[in-house]
């Protein structure tokens, strides 16, 4: 069920779809349930007819500003904290359960537990991007997992899954639409919290998550189209960081 915070569909888009720009003022304005975002003193709609609600004052601001900068029509595409704030209000509330599931099912097979095993010069890498993250998850979290150095999948710690599953629970809607976007663009979990714990900068979580592609590319050469693709999701890491800091969500 990992919502990938897209744009929302013909359907779903209560907006319409890529509307044209309808408004001249954007104001951030104290809610009954939060911080939101007026356009010419209305406030946006969520694809379900949600208010857009934030916790901040800091994130309503920068949502407010993807809208500012709006120039003909609407394009979701360029606007990562509105697509996240839909994922937070529409989904996250009522899919804790789901959620929880998927997590766990990313933890088991996270890709900081499955090193390589050759050449040296790859294992060597993975090791400086990983085990920092793993020792940090393990100091500060409680989280222990199990590297895989072999093809039989070995469980991850029954303890450690739980404690993952008291870390969502915990967390607000906001912050798990977080994290549930960060789990699939990294591949793993522990990628995920670091960077909500702030450990992590997105860049930082986005290059260890890319470490094998990378010391492939740099072995065989760089592709202009896989460069164009990594920058994009690179640019989904950097956003997702400002998500969690103006939720004031980091350490």
């Amino acid at each position: 069920m990992t919502y990938k915070a897209e744009a929302p569909s013909k359907a779903s888009d209560s907006l319409g779809y890529r509307p044209k720009r309808f408004w001249t003022g954007v104001a951030v304005s104290e809610g009954a349930e939060g911080h939101e975002v007026h356009l010419d003193g209305r406030a946006v709609k969520t694809p379900q007819g949600r208010t857009m609600a934030l916790p901040t004052t800091g994130l309503a601001e920068a949502v407010a500003a993807e809208w500012a900068q709006v120039a003909e029509h609407v394009d979701y595409a360029h606007m990562p904290l509105t697509r996240l704030a839909f994922a937070a209000l529409d989904r996250m509330g009522e899919t804790l359960a789901e959620t929880r599931a998927e997590a766990l099912r990313y933890a088991e097979t996270d890709l900081t537990c499955y090193p390589s095993d050759y050449p040296q010069a790859l294992i060597a890498r993975e090791t400086a991007a990983w085990q920092p993250v793993l020792a940090w998850a393990e100091t500060e979290l409680g989280l222990r997992f199990h590297q895989n150095k072999t093809l039989i999948h070995k469980p991850q710690p029954v303890e450690t899954l739980e404690k993952i599953s008291d870390l969502l629970n915990v967390a607000s809607i906001y912050e798990r639409a977080g994290l549930m976007s960060a789990i699939p663009l990294f591949g793993s979990v522990v990628l995920a919290l670091a960077l909500w714990r702030g450990r992590l900068t997105g860049a930082e979580a986005f290059a260890a998550a890319r470490v094998g592609e990378d010391f492939q590319a740099d072995q065989w050469g760089r592709d202009a189209e896989a460069e164009q693709r990594a920058e994009a999701l690179g640019a989904q890491a950097v956003s997702l960081e400002t998500w969690f800091k103006l939720l004031g969500a980091m350490a």
